[in-house]
């Protein structure tokens, strides 16, 4: 699952812990600031196959496993890294910053849920289109939080968008629940991570660390009722200790690169993983695709089309009208 990626309305793309600078280019680390995100989404976008591994496990049990080793992992990394300080600095910075890492933490375990459960559902088409539509429930939620106008391409996005969801809903006679939980789930993590200035990795740390304490008490409670898989093969334990590692390191590699690109790029890398999620699903799993999801996803990939060629524009006249008002 992709880490959360902010759409601003008025220009393109940024990210939730405050912005990318508008003049990084593709030169020198500009380059390798772009492989880096791209690897991240590569690697978020072949976490199906990883999850399906465990299919065998209740989503819950590899859900509790993923807190308490990705909080083991970036704990790790902070020691090592001479910056656990940052933990103590957290802690210091009030009940409000706190209160929002419990929020993003929660809402971020629910998303989590949501995606490991699809995925092993055989519903891994319902998890692409969810991370397609979260860009544009992200614009919606910069107009509501932060007052953002919206330009008459974004409103023509956001319309085709909603026919695709309708799209969808006609092919599945019901609402695709997935999918908009997916996405206004990440969204809210998005929102919640913009509002809240913490470093990625002590952020990750500790909102971990915050979920933690009860996913012990669920495997405990579990396992005394006999529910568990415990004790589980070797493979197991590696995959289930993996599941943290693997939602952490795309996230490292992801937070180097996001300063050294322009938010052009970065927008449009973002999609490299709901892409591979989609082939994924069709290629390798078979997932059936009928001509009313053909449409739904046609709509939604025209919404993205719309809007990343309007950022294009856009971007191009700021940064002529920043060129002319210099010279």
């Amino acid at each position: 699952m992709p880490e959360v990626i902010y759409v601003d309305c008025q220009q393109n793309i940024g990210n939730g812990a405050g912005g990318i600078p508008h003049g990084t280019d593709m030169k020198g680390g500009g380059r390798q600031g772009f492989a880096a995100i791209f690897s991240a989404y590569v690697l978020w976008g072949i976490l199906p196959v990883y999850w399906r591994a465990m299919s065998s496990l209740d989503p819950l049990e590899v859900l509790a496993h993923r807190a308490i080793w990705s909080c083991a992992f970036t704990f790790l990394l902070l020691v090592l890294s001479r910056r656990a300080d940052g933990v103590m600095s957290l802690l210091r910075s009030g009940r409000r910053t706190l209160l929002s890492l419990a929020a993003s933490g929660a809402v971020i375990t629910v998303n989590w849920y949501l995606y490991i459960w699809a995925v092993n559902s055989g519903r891994i088409l319902e998890t692409s289109l969810g991370y397609f539509i979260n860009p544009l429930v992200s614009i919606l939620f910069g107009m509501v939080f932060f007052k953002e106008r919206l330009r008459r391409a974004q409103w023509a996005a956001i319309a085709l968008a909603i026919c695709g969801v309708l799209a969808e809903v006609a092919y599945l006679g019901r609402f695709p629940l997935v999918s908009l939980g997916l996405a206004f789930t990440f969204g809210l993590y998005g929102l919640l991570k913009k509002l809240t200035a913490v470093d990625p990795i002590t952020g990750m740390m500790a909102e971990t660390a915050l979920m933690t304490p009860f996913a012990l008490a669920w495997l405990v409670w579990r396992n005394s009722k006999g529910l568990l898989g415990f004790p589980y093969s070797v493979s197991m334990t590696v995959l289930l200790m993996g599941a943290g590692v693997l939602t952490a390191i795309p996230l490292i590699v992801f937070a180097w690169g996001v300063s050294r690109v322009s938010m052009t790029l970065l927008g449009l890398a973002q999609y490299t993983s709901p892409i591979m999620t989609f082939l994924t699903a069709t290629l390798v799993y078979h997932e059936p695709m009928p001509a009313a999801r053909v449409v739904s996803f046609a709509l939604i990939w025209a919404a993205i089309a719309i809007f990343t060629a309007e950022s294009f524009v856009a971007s191009g006249q700021a940064r002529a009208a920043g060129v002319c008002r210099n010279g």
